[in-house]
């Protein structure tokens, strides 16, 4: 009984900070601990008390003349992220419609989130079980696009992400060793491509490219899934040269767009 206690009030004190955050967001000026007490209706010892933890957090900043509190400039750097994935998808997706029409397979683009890939959105091609499986999230060591993340950083912090994360062997072409992959980063650097044989999947192939900003930054990948046998009886050479020919007219795009 004691762990659902302490569950609820855990439940309840993350509700009550996003309602004074969603009060501070609506009120045209700072505000004061009694006003939002009143305002919410709740006692203002617990008010301060999350005012306190927000402001520890830079969720909220506060005047020390006024005593009164104000969103922080946190909320800029998320709101900027949440705008530049959501112009990401809404760029991407006419040109990833078309590679779709062009290859007839599924066609991904992913970012790179605290060591993981997150596809943030898919087109479907031909009906496949093994693509229809894939989660939303994958590890930068055996995904096509994680590698392209992967591939870009420091050799130290490459060195850092196989020795501190537990490397799975999903298959036996599964890359799980720093010296490996390192072979393979040099291939992928200069070409710009990267592959995933089998590697996440056994009979899964995938194969994935750079978005690139205008400072030649890469903000995302752009991947196709299929078939292992079905990706070879369609020539792997033309899918390379419309992924290729796909992902240059997004980052194209985005570079005009000021992404």
């Amino acid at each position: 009984m004691a762990k659902e206690k302490s569950n609820y009030t855990t439940i309840t004190m993350v509700e009550r900070g996003l309602q004074i955050m969603d009060q501070l967001f609506l009120a045209e000026d700072a505000m004061g601990v009694t006003e939002i007490s009143q305002k919410l209706n709740l006692p203002k010892a617990t008010v301060y008390r999350i005012l306190n933890t927000l402001q520890q957090k830079n969720f909220i900043k506060k005047d020390e003349k006024t005593d009164k509190y104000e969103l922080g400039l946190i909320f800029i750097q998320y709101g900027e992220k949440v705008k530049s994935k959501l112009n990401l998808k809404t760029i991407a997706k006419p040109f990833m419609k078309n590679l779709v029409e062009a290859i007839g397979e599924s066609v991904n683009l992913g970012i790179d989130h605290e060591g993981n890939v997150i596809t943030i959105y898919s087109e479907e091609g031909e009906s496949s079980v093994l693509v229809s499986k894939l989660i939303p999230v994958s590890p930068l060591y055996c995904s096509s696009m994680g590698k392209i993340f992967l591939a870009t950083m420091t050799k130290e912090k490459i060195k850092s992400y196989f020795d501190t994360n537990k490397i799975q062997e999903r298959t036996m072409n599964t890359i799980t060793k720093y010296e490996d992959f390192m072979k393979e980063r040099e291939g992928i650097l200069r070409e710009e491509l990267s592959y995933d044989h089998e590697e996440y999947e056994y009979g899964l192939t995938c194969i994935a490219c750079p978005i690139k900003d205008k400072q030649e930054n890469i903000i995302a990948a752009l991947s196709i899934s299929g078939p292992t046998s079905r990706l070879k009886f369609k020539e792997m050479d033309d899918l390379i040269k419309e992924i290729r020919k796909t992902g240059d007219a997004i980052s194209e795009q985005i570079k005009k767009t000021h992404l």
